[in-house]
C-alpha cells in the first residue's frame, strides 16, 4: 500500500470520526456564549453557565420534592401484607429512589464527560458541551419523573 493511499484512508477516517457526534447548544449555553469570557463587574460566560446549571438543578430538585410529597401523602400503607405496623410503601420507595437518583447523577456526570471528551481536552468548547449535556440530562430526568409520577 502506498503512502498516499494510507494518508487518504487516514484522512477519510478522521473526517468520519469528527462527524460522528453533533454538538448543538441549547438556548442556555448559546446565551452564555454571547457574554464576555472574562472581566470585572460584568457577568461572564462561566458565571452564566454556572447559573444555568444551578437553575437546572433547582428545577430538578423541586420536582423531586413534589414527588417526595406525593409519595409520602399517598403511600402510607404497609409494604408487607401481614405487618401493619412495619415498614411503609413510601419508605421502601424513597430509599430505592434516592439510590437510583445517586446512580443517575453519577451516570449523568460520566456520559457528559465522555461527550465533552470527543473534542479533545484542548478544545475551548469542551466545557460548553459538558454544560449543555448536563442541562439536557436534567431536563430529561425531570420530564421523566413528571411523566411517571406526577401526572
Amino acid at each position: 500500500m502506498k503512502i498516499s493511499q494510507i494518508v487518504f484512508i487516514a484522512l477519510s477516517l478522521a473526517t468520519f470520526a469528527t462527524q460522528a457526534a453533533s454538538f448543538q447548544f441549547g438556548k442556555e449555553v448559546k446565551n452564555c456564549l454571547t457574554l464576555p469570557s472574562f472581566g470585572d463587574n460584568v457577568k461572564t460566560q462561566s458565571q452564566c453557565k454556572e447559573e444555568a446549571k444551578a437553575a437546572s438543578e433547582k428545577s430538578l430538585n423541586n420536582t423531586i420534592t413534589r414527588l417526595h410529597k406525593r409519595i409520602k401523602d399517598d403511600y402510607n400503607t404497609p409494604y408487607h401484607l401481614n405487618d401493619i405496623d412495619g415498614v411503609k410503601i413510601k419508605d421502601v420507595f424513597w430509599e430505592k429512589f434516592i439510590n437510583s437518583q445517586k446512580s443517575w447523577s453519577s451516570s449523568r456526570e460520566e456520559i457528559c464527560s465522555a461527550m465533552a471528551s470527543l473534542v479533545g481536552e484542548w478544545a475551548e468548547s469542551q466545557d460548553d458541551i459538558q454544560t449543555q449535556c448536563i442541562l439536557d440530562q436534567n431536563k430529561g430526568r425531570e420530564r421523566y419523573l413528571k411523566e411517571i409520577y406526577l401526572k
